[in-house]
């Protein structure tokens, strides 16, 4: 039986639920509103994270790292715990899945490609920037978490449930537990990371004073909280509305999660890393997405396989994860000898994503 919702939430769920007799065009607008309070929410959100950061000086290293990738992280984590929170466990794990997908074929691939078209004009080196050491380090926390929900996918779900049956496929508990392991794990070294640059960059010597006032405190704890509130309120608005469509339209609550959510929840890090990457932050930018995948998998998804084992789709099983783990291999495999993440490179990510999305969306409609 799926835990009930807060009462809050179920108060919220009133206001912007949709009623059966909402007709199609009334659940795509506010299918777009919660999208629209999504990425507006992260953005605030993220701005509020930075500032709390500044204010308490942990160095911009850390910020990337974990503060950046975790807020842009916050609407997959919203969508896909209170989806399972209402009994709609395999849309958490489309979600959390088409979203790893999304953020390395689809906002990689239109960085580096956007890149390119740009270096023509502004005499600009084409590509996106790929240190080795960050390939080294992230890079291989994300092909690790990535390698272990595949390797886990195949286990017995532990007790998950598709459709009132017990599924063959699954995450169970304790998995999820080794997942958050690997998060902490992760966090450890970027901390770790973090610190030293910080000694050899001799950041703490060149760092300007900055006496914080009780007002900026106050500012950006209500910046905080009420990011959090819109985050919520967006994602319930994407589980009520995208249920109802899914019903109508036959379409399974899967590919409603690996495709049109998973796209609308990644729009923070598609932000984000497009601005770094045009400013000359290439380096931001990939951080933010490497570091992303890595909470999608490590905090995301074992997050909601701790509030109940997750069923997992064949489908997701033998497509949709294989294709995540080919596109992060490629991703570190492809900028390893010239550290850069070509043009061609680019549009082979999003040849590869545009691919997927269609077979997987046609496949589920003829489903």
């Amino acid at each position: 039986m799926p835990f009930e919702i807060p009462f809050a939430v179920h108060y919220v769920s009133l206001l912007i639920g949709s009623d059966p007799a909402t007709t199609m065009w009334g659940l795509s607008v506010m299918i777009a509103v919660g999208m629209l309070a999504i990425t507006k929410g992260g953005d605030l959100f993220t701005d509020s994270s930075v500032e709390i950061a500044r204010m308490t000086r942990i160095p911009p290293v850390i910020v990337g790292a974990t503060i950046v990738s975790t807020a842009t992280s916050f609407p997959e984590f919203m969508v896909s715990l209170t989806g399972t929170l209402a009994g709609s466990a395999e849309f958490a794990v489309g979600n959390a899945i088409g979203s790893c997908l999304c953020n390395i074929g689809l906002i990689v691939g239109v960085c580096a490609v956007t890149r390119g078209f740009l270096a023509k004009r502004r005499g600009l080196k084409p590509g996106i920037a790929a240190d080795r050491s960050m390939l080294k380090g992230p890079g291989m926390f994300m092909l690790g978490s990535t390698s272990l929900l595949v390797l886990f996918s195949m286990f017995a779900a532990g007790g998950a449930e598709l459709n009132d049956s017990a599924t063959r496929f699954g995450l169970a508990r304790w998995q999820a537990v080794i997942l958050f392991a690997g998060m902490f794990w992760y966090l450890a070294y970027s901390i770790r990371a973090a610190r030293l640059a910080r000694y050899e960059s001799s950041l703490v010597a060149d760092a300007e004073p900055h006496i914080v006032t009780p007002l900026e405190i106050v500012k950006a704890s209500a910046m905080f909280l009420l990011a959090t509130a819109v985050v919520v309120i967006g994602s319930r608005m994407l589980v009520c509305n995208g249920e109802a469509i899914a019903l109508r339209m036959g379409v399974p609550k899967l590919v409603l999660g690996l495709t049109l959510f998973a796209v609308g929840t990644s729009l923070p890090e598609f932000t984000i890393s497009l601005i770094a990457v045009l400013k000359g932050h290439e380096a931001l930018g990939l951080g933010n997405i490497i570091g992303s995948n890595v909470m999608n998998i490590c905090w995301v998804l074992a997050s909601c396989a701790l509030v109940t084992p997750l069923p997992i789709d064949i489908q997701t099983v033998i497509v949709d994860l294989p294709v995540t783990l080919l596109l992060t291999v490629l991703l570190l495999v492809l900028p390893w000898k010239s550290e850069r993440i070509s043009t061609a490179a680019g549009w082979l990510l999003l040849l590869i994503y545009g691919a997927h999305l269609v077979g997987v969306t046609v496949h589920g409609v003829a489903g």
